[in-house]
């Protein structure tokens, strides 16, 4: 995982610039994440701290999470010892992904004592683990029992024991000539897996990059490598996590733009293949790269019923568009029909009932050729006429019908686009819980739930709120019935309303006072912002109309989140996430 040694150390130096700060609360996400608000040297700061499998790891927070209304019961021991505590500090445990947060508090007697949270970033074996009187363990978010594992059990009660020593050299105990010598008996072995088999410490990123630095691959074998480079590279990791001191903190992104890999080195190996972005603090850096995978992780996880209906009504949607075009080419036919029973009457002289087919002139056609028409035997010649003719209203009809099933299957395709994009910008349960009430209230799930069974209920969720450079606020929906709320019923008429152009997306309203022109700069600015909150914010030159909200209107009976509007005008921005970012109101 990204997440290694040298990582944590330099969280570490960041996290003890709080030393001396008091808890002021503790917020329990989930029974394996939470959150420490820290009040102290005039401002506050949440170390949010993850012991989940998928993607476990701690982190100064910048942005406030989405709390249960019930905290978890872990949640509830660590408000109980921690509680006002003063935090004296983050000590990483050797060069393991383990570190020990100090607090200094009072116990029920009114004594000082030391209390420890112990947090272990391991993958599937992370923890959190809280200490009282020593190391005895008062409790833990993942009980680990004999059953589970027979190296270590983490129960309250029993003393902490540190996880198990791998069969591998301490990184910081390695100087130049042990790092020589086992390089000599590694032979062609590759130098990345040289380095991760041999040192504790190193994540296969880092090992690849030392290797990458020492000899030009990530795969050249240890004898190909330059020993002064080799050692300059290696005793570069081995300082950062010592010190916790990291100057190339480096996020990569792949060729689609998504978060690839994050180091606290200058990430060399890529080349100019993939984008690379630099950061001052790690917190940061560690933040940018988890947002977006917590979030798909988040949605995959806890709205998989919400997932796997909409991609259900997708498929039923186009398969019934497939369908009516297929039916409407049909009906397209009717004309023919026609044709055929004109043909039939300006030759009514030359048949007879019992003809089964004839070969008539086509006065219809300037060169008046020879048509061969099938007729029915047992009707009489006008009545074969009538025949046609009836095909041919039957076609008429079927084709006004089909058109406007098309039309309405359309429509029901766009509005499960906008679901879709909705979906894929839920950020916590409230919001998925939400566009599950949307699906219900549409019919489409009617036996969807708010909230699964167990699950804890959270607090209805509110737009997003942004504000321009000269000061407008922008409000911003995350779902169709909030999109319908912020623009029927909380914008004022002369207030200004964004929505990208032909594609699925957010309603935007820019607040604006009556009479109030906004400066070119806040249109832009906010266009911006219904970009970026749609189905194009990959795009470049974005189309996204504007008006007033006096000249929306919805029509009756229609999906949530539709509207029409008119004297409307176009402005065309590329989406620039981290100007909308720094525009956004953090909660």
């Amino acid at each position: 995982m990204p997440y290694d040694a040298a990582v944590l150390a330099a969280v570490c130096r960041e996290v003890n610039e709080m030393r001396g700060a008091r808890c002021e609360k503790v917020y329990g996400l989930s029974n394996e994440e939470i959150s420490v608000l820290l009040r102290g040297h005039g401002e506050s700061r949440r170390l949010y701290i993850n012991a989940g499998s998928s993607n476990p790891r701690m982190c100064i927070q910048s942005e406030e999470s989405e709390n249960p209304t019930t905290p978890p019961s872990f949640c509830m021991m660590l408000r109980k010892y921690l509680g006002g505590a003063v935090f004296m500090g983050a000590e990483q445990l050797g060069s393991e992904r383990a570190v020990r947060l100090s607090f200094s508090t009072r116990d029920e007697m009114g004594f000082t004592c030391e209390r420890y949270l112990i947090v272990e970033i391991m993958n599937k074996y992370s923890n959190i683990i809280l200490c009282r009187d020593g190391d005895k363990i008062a409790g833990a978010a993942r009980v680990v029992d004999f059953t589970t594992s027979r190296l270590r059990q983490v129960l309250p009660g029993m003393t902490y024991e540190p996880p198990p020593k791998q069969d591998k050299k301490d990184i910081l105990d390695v100087d130049r000539d042990m790092l020589f010598r086992a390089a000599a008996e590694a032979g062609d072995v590759p130098t990345d897996k040289f380095l991760i088999r041999n040192f504790a410490g190193l994540s296969p990123l880092l090992c690849r990059e030392i290797a990458y630095r020492a000899s030009g691959a990530v795969d050249a074998p240890v004898f190909d490598c330059d020993g002064g480079r080799l050692w300059s590279a290696f005793s570069e990791v081995q300082e950062i996590i010592r010190t916790g001191e990291a100057s190339g903190l480096t996020l990569v992104y792949d060729e689609s733009g998504r978060p690839l890999e994050f180091g606290v080195l200058d990430i060399l190996e890529y080349g100019e293949k993939y984008e690379k972005k630099h950061f001052e603090s790690p917190s940061e850096l560690i933040e940018s790269f988890y947002r977006e995978r917590s979030r798909v992780d988040r949605v995959s996880q806890r709205g998989h019923d919400v997932v796997k209906l909409v991609a259900a009504a997708r498929k039923r949607v186009e398969r019934k568009l497939e369908k009516l075009r297929e039916e409407l080419e049909r009906a397209g036919e009717g004309e023919n029909y026609k044709h055929i029973g004109d043909i039939i009457n300006s030759n009514l002289h030359l048949l007879k009932r019992g003809m089964t087919e004839a070969e008539l002139v086509d006065y219809y056609d300037p060169e008046c050729p020879l048509v061969r028409v099938e007729l029915n035997g047992r009707l009489s010649p006008s009545e074969n006429a009538q025949f046609y003719y009836r095909h041919y209203a039957k076609c008429k009809t079927s084709r006004v019908m089909t058109a406007e099933q098309i039309k309405l299957a359309e429509a029901e395709l766009s509005y499960i686009e906008t679901v879709e994009d909705a979906l894929s910008r839920a950020s916590g349960d409230t919001e998925i819980d939400e566009l599950r009430a949307e699906l219900a209230a549409a019919g489409y799930a009617k036996a969807l739930k708010s909230s699964a069974k167990g699950r804890i209920k959270s607090q209805p969720s509110h737009p997003d709120k942004y504000v321009t450079t000269d000061g407008y606020t922008v409000l911003c929906g995350k779902n169709n019935l909030q999109n319908d709320r912020l623009t029927l019923k909380t914008a004022a008429g002369h207030d200004w309303w964004f929505h990208v152009k032909g594609a699925a997306g957010s309603h935007v309203i820019m607040v604006t006072p009556p009479g109030d022109e906004p400066p070119e700069i806040d249109f832009t600015e906010a266009a911006m912002i219904a970009a970026v909150n749609s189905s194009v914010s990959g795009g470049v030159n974005v189309p996204v109309d504007y008006t007033q909200v006096k000249n929306i209107k919805k029509p009756s009976g229609s999906k949530p989140g539709y509207v029409t509007y008119k004297t409307n005008w176009t402005a065309y921005v590329t989406p620039d996430r981290e100007r909308v970012s720094a525009m956004k109101v953090k909660k």
